[in-house]
């Protein structure tokens, strides 16, 4: 796979997925739902269909390989050395690695995406809790513990590292590191958070590189999102009008 093809393959998906967001986030503010119910909807309507749509085409192209299930690679099945002392040791790797450089997230914030309005830059308002009705609350975090936590988590772990990270071997050792630029960059809903987002993706998709295990990576990548929804969601539901 090409160069151009990699970069566009990475990065067109969160762009949609943003056009998309930034085009309805003030109908759905203004029927009574907080900006993040938009983005939800954006992972819906775009992410999760053009990932899972581009690996059934590619399984479409190449029957011979399993159907689209043969277009995931690094399937490899792995003992439960790997579960009971690698996927800790990289969750641990993950987290370190965006709590130090998430310190930068909001200088970077301030200094260079000061400009976009405040609900782009704060998906969920813990201030404004009380803007939006208990029930528009409740659908809105149930949504985002779905797509947050597990059908965004393994679809882009399908596509980016089963699907596109085993296609990248012509960058030899340099794959997971692009492949981690990549997608950090394919967030365009978060750019400041483009290099805490590096150091927290890394130590999960050299893992996979080298292991040959998708499965590693959903199961760190489900759990990183998991930490953060989850508390988020708690804070928000238990503090309901």
């Amino acid at each position: 796979m090409g160069l151009a093809r990699v970069v566009a393959l990475h990065l067109v998906p969160g762009a949609l997925a943003i056009a998309l967001f930034v085009a309805i986030a003030d109908p759905i503010q203004r029927a009574g739902f907080p900006p993040v119910f938009a983005f939800l909807i954006a992972i819906a309507a775009v992410i999760v269909p053009f990932e899972l749509g581009t690996i059934w085409l590619a399984g479409r192209r190449a029957p011979q390989d399993g159907g689209w299930l043969g277009a995931i690679r690094f399937r490899t099945p792995r003992g439960r050395r790997d579960w009971l002392l690698l996927f800790p040791a990289v969750l641990v790797a993950s987290i370190i690695g965006f709590g130090l450089l998430s310190l930068l997230d909001q200088p970077i914030k301030d200094a260079l995406f000061a400009w976009l309005p405040d609900w782009f830059l704060t998906l969920v308002d813990t201030d404004a809790i009380g803007d939006y009705s208990a029930s528009a609350w409740v659908v809105t975090m149930v949504l985002y513990l779905a797509l947050n936590v597990f059908i965004g988590p393994v679809v882009e772990e399908l596509y980016f590292r089963g699907y596109l990270l085993p296609r990248m071997s012509s960058l030899g050792p340099w794959a997971p590191l692009v492949n981690t630029v990549l997608f950090s960059l394919y967030h365009f809903w978060t750019p400041w958070a483009f290099l805490s987002r590096i150091a927290g993706v890394a130590p999960f998709v050299y893992a996979v590189w080298r292991r040959q295990n998708i499965r590693l990576g959903m199961a760190v990548h489900i759990s990183l999102n998991a930490i953060g929804t989850t508390s988020l969601a708690i804070f928000i539901l238990g503090n309901l009008p």
